[in-house]
């Protein structure tokens, strides 16, 4: 549904209260729109300003209510006069069966819109990178397929929460309290930190936290009594699908940090993880057809700005063909052997 099939004026009415059951369907729909949603918290922001004292008329709107149950009950027998009983019955039949489909329509609403009115979302799409300022100051830099939650109520007053799936670096700002930063992920990763700077990296294959200011305490919370995991800058942890946390020390960061600069930086690294990279990076299949050639390794530097002219210059470098197609919308690559 499109933000144009709603005014502001109708949106207004529902935080009154002045809304029938018909526009309540129209705006959930309206609100499974994400621009739809920031414009309706940015209205609600307007409304409280302007109307810090509104209490809705609720006995009013009740009695209103019963005055069309009643009505329409009388309307089922044209012709024909009720009796005060069976009206009554009949209006408390229509108020329950009207109560039980509102319970079950609001029950599932707030189920399907829990994020949306708890959390506030910054998504990037296919070879996008992102940079955004929390309300603590704190900087988020998002590569690209990457989604990060932040509360929308109390953050920064206590714990700092954030939730994200994707890959991030994160520039912490240190509070005067000294609130702690928290960062989850999908696979049950916490991420613990007062001021520092770091990556998080969590996707379907496992996560990953680069550090490289500051200190770090990672927990997994697969484990039934986690033990905290302490990092030091240099430090790269792992944790598996299983969620068995690994830890190298004295690492070189370069690599992990190059998609910043919209780079690949490989360091001897197999062409299927390079293939892997590029996919997930651009949402494009890579296929690797050789499977010697899927366990060579190569290092270097390369343009991360298009997938084509990466694998492109892979190919020139591993002395391979790449051929590209695009049947029914999904864009797939194929590295060969150039063995002709």
């Amino acid at each position: 549904m499109k933000k144009s099939l709603l005014s502001k004026q109708v949106i207004q009415n529902f935080f009154e209260g002045k809304t029938t059951r018909m526009q309540n369907i129209l705006i959930q729909g309206w609100l499974e729109h994400p621009a739809n949603r920031e414009l309706y918290f940015q209205w609600l922001e307007e409304w409280e300003t302007e109307n810090p004292q509104f209490t809705p008329d609720v006995e009013s709107a009740y009695q209103r209510s019963l005055y069309t149950v009643h009505e329409s009950a009388d309307m089922h027998e044209p012709g024909k006069q009720a009796s005060p009983h069976l009206a009554t019955l009949r209006g408390r039949l229509y108020v329950l069966k009207w109560v039980a489909a509102a319970s079950v329509f609001l029950a599932l609403g707030a189920y399907l819109l829990s994020d949306f009115w708890l959390y506030k979302q910054y998504e990037t799409a296919y070879g996008e990178i992102r940079t955004v300022v929390l309300p603590d100051s704190s900087r988020v830099t998002l590569n690209a397929n990457s989604v990060l939650h932040v509360p929308r109520f109390g953050f920064g007053s206590g714990t700092r929460e954030v939730r994200l799936k994707g890959e991030a670096e994160f520039a912490v700002k240190h509070t005067v309290e000294h609130s702690k930063f928290i960062v989850r992920t999908p696979d049950k990763l916490e991420v613990r930190v007062l001021g520092t700077e770091f990556i998080v990296y969590s996707r379907e294959r496992g996560s990953k936290v680069v550090l490289s200011q500051g200190s770090v305490q990672l927990r997994s919370l697969n484990e039934p009594n986690p033990k905290p995991m302490l990092m030091k800058p240099g430090d790269v942890a792992t944790m598996s699908t299983q969620g068995t946390l690994t830890l190298k020390h004295s690492e070189s960061l370069s690599a992990h940090q190059a998609w910043k600069q919209r780079r690949f930086m490989f360091e001897n690294t197999p062409v299927s993880e390079i293939a892997y990279q590029i996919s997930e990076h651009f949402g494009v299949n890579v296929i690797v057809a050789d499977s010697t050639l899927a366990r060579r390794t190569i290092g270097g530097t390369f343009n991360a700005s298009d997938p084509a002219n990466v694998l492109k210059v892979l190919s020139d470098v591993l002395n391979a063909r790449v051929t590209h197609s695009g049947k029914d919308g999904a864009e797939t690559f194929v590295l060969d052997s150039d063995h002709l």
